[in-house]
This record gives structure tokens, C-alpha cells and sequence, in this order.
């Protein structure tokens, strides 16, 4: 019986398997990389994958939203930027993001697999997919409230709203690519005006 891992081993080894996981995805997509591989370049043993996943789609999600929380910490940098126009930045932001990800649904296979699980998963079985949206929006709308740039924010449409964008960008091959773009700006843009009061 192998020796139980102390809080700081397994937050380590967590972040360990979600690099190592991240390479190996992106070179070799989801369904060439299998657990027994992921845990020998970690170094530990298979079954030690089981104490933070249940199974490949559970980590492939918490990559997805690893990757995101990683990316909109980066626009957090710019929400300086959003007081003159908060609906307009916000929707900048967004758009920005999601066409990122189209792009890369569209170019790697990892990403593609990740919104087909996505889709056929429960909601209460993706929230770690929406957890860094939420808390990106959290703190842009604590942001606005700081600096008086907004009167009211309804965060529960909002947080719908970016559920609804996800869900849009999972469905872009349903469009024709040069409307996409438009067709998403006009949603979000839309949408944070209908729930951004200034």
C-alpha cells in the first residue's frame, strides 16, 4: 500500500499532471493520450490519477477551464481599460476570447474534444468550466462598482450570457464562417447592455 500524499504533494502533483496532460494533448490530441502514460512522465503511480479525477473527461474539463483561468487572469491586467465603457470592454473582452477558442477548436484536437464532452455533459458536471468565467466577471463587476463606472450589474444574466457564449462557440461550425464573428459580437454586446445599467 502506497503512502498517503501530504496537501502540499498532491496541489504539486495536481499541477504536475495538468502540464504534463496540456503537452501531451497538444501534440497528440485526447484519444491518443491514456492515463497510464500521463502518470509515468508525472512519476507516480496510475492509480494515484484517481484521487483528483474520475476518469479523462473529468481532467480534460479541468484543463479547458485551467487554460481559461490562466487566459482571462491575463485580461484582468487591462481592466483599467473598462471604465469609459464598461459594455463595450466587456464585450471586446469576450469576443476576444471566444474567438480564441474557435480558433483553436478549429486547429487542435484537443479542444474540439473537450466541447463534444462539454456538450454532452450535465451542467453539474462542467462547472469547472464556468468557475474562472464567473470569477472574471466577479471581479470585473467588483472592479466597476470600486471606480463608479456602473449604477447596476445583473451578474446572474451576465453569467448566463457567457454560459450562452460558450454554448454558441461549442455550435460555430453551424455557421458560416465570415458571420460568426458579427453574429457573436452582436450577442454579447446585446446582452451586457441589457444587464449593465450605467
Amino acid at each position: 500500500m502506497g503512502r498517503a500524499f501530504t496537501e502540499e504533494e498532491k496541489v504539486k502533483i495536481k499541477a504536475d499532471i495538468m502540464e504534463t496532460a496540456l503537452d501531451l494533448f497538444h501534440d497528440k490530441g485526447t484519444k491518443s493520450l491514456n492515463i497510464a502514460e500521463l502518470t509515468r512522465r508525472v512519476g507516480i503511480a496510475q492509480g494515484s490519477f484517481y484521487n483528483f479525477w474520475s476518469d479523462k473527461d473529468s481532467l480534460i474539463i479541468d484543463l479547458i477551464a485551467y487554460r481559461s483561468a490562466q487566459k482571462l487572469k491575463g485580461m484582468e491586467k487591462e481592466f483599467s481599460n473598462s471604465l469609459t465603457d464598461p459594455i463595450g470592454f466587456l464585450a471586446e473582452m469576450v469576443c476576444r476570447y471566444y474567438l480564441d477558442l474557435v480558433i483553436k477548436v478549429r486547429r487542435k484536437p484537443i479542444y474540439e474534444d473537450a466541447f463534444k464532452i462539454f456538450k454532452a455533459k450535465k451542467r453539474d458536471e462542467v462547472n469547472g468550466i464556468e468557475k474562472p468565467y464567473r470569477e472574471f466577471l466577479t471581479k470585473l463587476i467588483n472592479y466597476w462598482q470600486e471606480n463608479s463606472a456602473v449604477k447596476n450589474v445583473d451578474k446572474k444574466g451576465l453569467d448566463n450570457a457567457l454560459i450562452g457564449c460558450l454554448l454558441l462557440c461549442s455550435e460555430y461550425y453551424r455557421f458560416d464562417e465570415e458571420y460568426f464573428e458579427d453574429i457573436l459580437k452582436t450577442y454579447v454586446s446585446g446582452t451586457a447592455a441589457k444587464y449593465i445599467e450605467l
